[in-house]
């Protein structure tokens, strides 16, 4: 087990940059106060349905944890010790573990046992608090050391013997990082037939994760759920092996092929294709990265350095633990390869060629994290998204709940995709049908048919026939749209860059990098800019437009095409 996390950590010119960042940060936060998890950032929650104030002083006191763990494990200053034993007994005697948004609350009351909600973040503080201790187990008051096992067992080890969660049986992230952290916190913590009854059910827990993926290994979440669920899922199975001295060999080819998911949908170090609830400007943890390289000969996504420690706004311990403790050089640097892949579970067709990017995807609105964005479709050069899906939002009650497709994120209205009859795709799980999908050395080419996701519209069929050229370095967009009465169409194209017009038929989108050209018909159709201010996930303000191409008369079938020229410059 010393060689999974209990080592003294030596600077070298990998960990370097990391290790500077934390200790800058520790420096700053001993001479102050203890974040404040307030009875009024609850309320705020209850009443509004904003996570923001609770969030932002709940994961600063995370961050603090994770940045003064890791400091004193190369650092003895009394100051440090004085002020991490502080934070500890805080984080302990938190009213709860879990974030305001995953409690359970009646008419003006908290649900039962706020302290004994299991969620992610209950299960992360479990973890962290387990590790911790053991690491620093001379520098810790056995007093204080006591007190914290002691809430682990009854706030996080008893409630999960005592109840089936209702995440243990889920095939997203939940079960991955509940599941994870808890069967590490098991393993550190517990022995014998206490320590088989809760891996026995981590173990179910996770192959119900595992199921959640097809063949292709994708991440229908997103990549930053990948990271998530599958770096806790890792995290565990590495000590576990490290304890027992198992290999792992039984590792199935859906767990190397998830493992190799990030490269193949990479457009730049910090840009990944958004389909779902992606965050803008992600960055992979470089921890997981290089286990991955050392276990499954990955394909390693372009990273440049170690993963700074603000990479992740929650400053999981998990994540910024691992990127110290294992980051290899030998994963830094590494060239972004050519790659045009169709991903047969997920329907998702993805090509990368030299500076250009185009990736669409079909499959069903019934995902996890799911948008309404069949048929969907992404264009970049040179690592800038020109024609982009918005990714993911703020996180708030109503994005999670009955008002989820009110939001331009997940709506289809605010995807590359058409308006029919005023009408939007809905959710639900019937799947698109592939009709072809085909690679080749200079095309590659995906029809798919989308009339069911559009219910509402009253159409036959809609087909969007998606073909890029790479000698022409052009993308068409055919749809044929066949109604049932007269049809209107509005098409729309997504961009956080602002469409020019050049011409009747031409449009142009300037990014940094190059830029794309659309050609139309501009005697079918009429076009119009809308323009949006909207939320991020990080709670920004941005701006947001849509080139909207309105057909100019009503007929029961529209057969199209839209030219799309990749200028790079």
């Amino acid at each position: 087990m010393k060689e999974y996390f209990h080592k003294e950590i030596r600077r070298n010119t990998v960990r370097a940059p990391l290790m500077d960042q934390i200790e800058a940060y520790v420096k700053v936060i001993i001479k102050g106060n203890i974040p404040q998890v307030s009875y009024s950032t609850y309320v705020d929650f209850y009443k509004s349905g904003s996570r923001k104030e609770f969030e932002e002083s709940y994961f600063e006191r995370r961050k603090q944890l994770t940045a003064l763990g890791l400091y004193l494990q190369w650092n003895n200053s009394k100051d440090a010790i004085d002020y991490f034993q502080e934070l500890l007994w805080t984080i302990s005697n938190e009213f709860s573990w879990c974030l305001a948004a995953h409690l359970q609350y009646g008419e003006d009351t908290f649900g039962d046992n706020p302290a004994k909600v299991i969620d992610l973040f209950s299960a992360e503080t479990a973890q962290t608090l387990s590790e911790i201790i053991i690491i620093h187990k001379n520098k810790i008051d056995l007093l204080l050391c006591n007190h914290i096992k002691k809430q682990i067992k009854d706030r996080v080890i008893n409630p999960f013997i005592n109840k089936n969660w209702e995440w243990e049986s889920a095939t997203h992230n939940w079960s991955a990082v509940c599941g994870g952290c808890i069967g590490i916190t098991a393993l550190l913590m517990e022995k014998e037939e206490k320590q088989k009854l809760i891996l026995n059910k981590v173990e179910r827990a996770l192959e119900c994760y595992i199921s959640g993926f097809g063949d292709d290994g994708v991440t229908l979440e997103g990549i930053g759920y990948w990271s998530y669920g599958f770096g806790y899922y890792i995290y565990y199975k590495a000590l576990k092996n490290e304890i027992y001295l198992q290999d792992n060999k039984e590792e199935s080819s859906k767990t190397e092929a998830i493992a190799n998911f990030p490269q193949s949908i990479q457009i730049s170090e910090k840009v990944f294709l958004p389909f779902s609830d992606v965050p803008p400007n992600i960055t992979l943890p470089s921890g997981l990265l290089s286990y991955l390289q050392n276990k499954f000969k990955i394909k390693v996504p372009l990273i440049e350095k170690i993963s700074p420690f603000d990479f992740d706004h929650c400053y999981r311990w998990g994540h910024v633990s691992r990127n110290l403790w294992w980051t290899s050089g030998e994963i830094l640097n590494k060239e972004l390869e050519n790659c045009s892949i169709y991903f047969q579970d997920a329907k998702w067709m993805v090509h990368r060629k030299d500076k250009l990017f185009f990736a669409i995807k079909g499959g069903s609105n019934h995902e996890p994290h799911n948008h309404n964005d069949v048929g969907s479709f992404v264009a970049a050069i040179d690592g800038e998204i020109i024609l982009t899906d918005l990714g993911a939002g703020a996180y708030t009650k109503g994005y999670f709940g009955s008002e989820r497709y009110t939001y331009n994120h997940t709506r289809s209205y605010w995807h590359s995709v058409p308006f029919i009859n005023n009408c939007e795709q809905e959710e639900g799980a019937i799947e698109s049908t592939i009709v072809k999908q085909d690679i080749n050395s200079n095309y590659i080419e995906f029809n798919l048919e989308l009339s069911q996701v559009y219910p509402a519209a009253k159409i036959k069929n809609f087909y969007r026939k998606a073909r890029f050229e790479n000698n022409k370095t052009m993308l068409t967009i055919e749809d044929s749209i066949f109604g049932k009465a007269t049809t209107k169409v509005n098409e729309g194209f997504i961009s956080y860059i602002k469409p020019e017009l050049i011409k009747n038929g031409e449009i142009i989108w300037k990014g940094t990098k190059g830029n794309i050209i659309i050609k139309y018909d501009c005697n079918i159709f009429d076009y119009y800019i809308e323009k949006e201010k909207v939320t991020d996930h990080y709670n920004q303000v941005v701006i947001i437009y849509r080139l909207g191409l309105i057909t100019n008369k009503e007929n029961k079938e529209l057969i199209t095409e839209f030219k799309f020229y990749y200028e790079i410059r």
